[in-house]
């Protein structure tokens, strides 16, 4: 059995692919094809990305998802990657009729963050599957920098998007990319362009499938998936952070909070969309220029510019 694994760039269409290999999952099981998640709640894969820390001794980096995830110690992590490589082989041993493996976390960007983390978790595919290919799409810094100011304040910080754009605008995507490669070789990484004219068909979803050797027409497909903050959220988002708790013992949004925000949002009636400035986004796309030339030049010269 062979094995894809998408690397999801944070806000590159990863949550539409997840959601789509999700509402599909009996479909795709009757064609030969595995998706599997250890722990249903989550869209993305965790145990992915925990495999390569769990190896090399490293914790989750974020406080947030230790809390979580609930693993506060190193011992937790290795113990997590024990229950998953049983429950794998559990799967595999099934004899399904499956031929291909499909896995997608967002986490492999954020968190494998050398090649001796990322080999860690190839060996530990390649040991059970014929063959394991890895996509990554790449996307427009400035489209990220509005998604991931969203994200920070989803989650538990209060800063301006000025301020975001001053501390994070620089996005470097030679890199990740260069440390995929080297960990996994460029053969085996399908390095795609988040844009309607590189994709096949001018669609994700049907690009994805493409090089995951899905045949996809007859599929079920996700509404809009994991949609940006409007600016009114943003602004009471910002000043509850700065005095309730976002997260409860259990790790889910604390009930005190969840009950402020959805109050405080229904006195709101209109939704205006958060949006980058013109020169923002020109700024954004100077900055990030002399990377995304030498990622073009070395990874993909067949195009004439990268975004």
């Amino acid at each position: 059995m062979k094995a894809v694994i998408h690397i999801g760039m944070p806000k590159s269409g990863t949550s539409t692919i997840q959601a789509f290999l999700d509402m599909n999952r009996d479909a795709l099981s009757q064609r030969g094809v595995l998706y599997d998640r250890f722990d249903p709640r989550f869209g993305s894969q965790f145990e992915l990305a925990i495999i390569g820390l769990s190896a090399v001794g490293r914790q989750i980096p974020p406080q947030f998802e230790r809390k979580l995830l609930n693993l506060h110690t190193i011992d937790d992590v290795h113990n997590y990657t024990e229950r998953y490589a049983a429950h794998l082989s559990k799967q595999l041993s099934a004899q399904n009729g499956h031929h291909c493996f499909v896995g997608s976390s967002e986490h492999l960007y954020a968190w494998l963050n050398s090649v001796e983390q990322i080999e860690a978790l190839d060996k530990f595919l390649s040991q059970r599957f014929s063959q394991v290919q890895y996509i990554l799409y790449l996307r427009a810094q400035e489209e990220l920098v509005l998604s991931s100011y969203s994200e920070a304040i989803r989650r538990v910080h209060s800063h301006s998007l000025a301020q975001h754009l001053a501390a994070s605008g620089r996005i470097n995507h030679y890199i990740p990319v260069e440390r995929w490669v080297g960990a996994v070789g460029r053969e085996r990484l399908v390095l795609r362009v988040l844009s309607p004219d590189m994709l096949k068909d001018g669609d994700l979803l049907t690009d994805f499938c493409h090089h995951t050797g899905i045949g996809a027409s007859d599929l079920l497909r996700p509404g809009r998936v994991n949609t940006a903050m409007s600016m009114e959220e943003v602004q009471i988002r910002r000043v509850l952070n700065r005095v309730l708790p976002r997260q409860g013992r259990d790790g889910d949004m604390h009930p005190l909070y969840r009950v402020a925000l959805k109050a405080l949002l229904a006195t709101r009636r209109n939704r205006t969309p958060l949006a980058l400035t013109k020169e923002q986004r020109a700024e954004i796309r100077q900055m990030n220029s002399p990377q995304n030339e030498a990622l073009r030049q070395r990874f993909l010269p067949h195009l004439q510019t990268l975004f």
